[in-house]
């Protein structure tokens, strides 16, 4: 039997705890091309059944560069980053899921192009809690906030 020491017991059960908080995140997440073919549901780690409003994918829609829906999953995941300070958040994902969510808060004007040709410094593109009260009210419910 191998000793487990101190370290390693704090660092599973903290292991088990994130695990616990996040339950609510997807399992497999949708493309907004099926979620608007009215397949808008996806299923949480804990089993829930969770949709996705018809008014966001619209939304969305609306400022998806063209022929980009097959690569945008849904819900975007926000990840919560003590590391990088209080209430500092990132968006998990792609470049493109970083700019739908930046052009939903009207934190970025520009188009796609402008976005990939001039990439934003790292730090423009964390969220913090007024970014992230302002997200959840644009898009609650293609949205999930995770823990790291």
């Amino acid at each position: 039997m191998k000793y487990l020491g101190f370290d390693d017991k704090l660092s599973n059960f903290l292991k088990h705890e994130i695990d616990s908080i996040n339950l609510h995140l997807p399992k497999k997440r949708v493309p907004l091309s099926v979620a608007n073919k009215g397949y808008n549901v996806y299923v949480s780690e804990d089993n829930s059944q969770l949709y996705i409003d018809n008014k966001e994918i619209d939304l969305l829609l609306s400022i998806c560069p063209n022929k980009k829906e097959n690569e945008v999953l849904l819900p975007f995941l926000i990840i919560r980053r003590r590391d990088l300070g209080l209430g500092t958040y990132v968006i998990s994902g792609e470049m493109i899921d970083q700019f739908l969510v930046l052009k939903a808060l009207n934190k970025f004007e520009g188009t796609w192009v402008e976005f990939i040709e001039n990439p934003l410094p790292k730090h423009l593109t964390f969220l913090y809690k007024p970014d992230l009260i302002t997200l959840r009210k644009v898009l609650p419910t293609s949205t999930v906030i995770g823990f790291a």
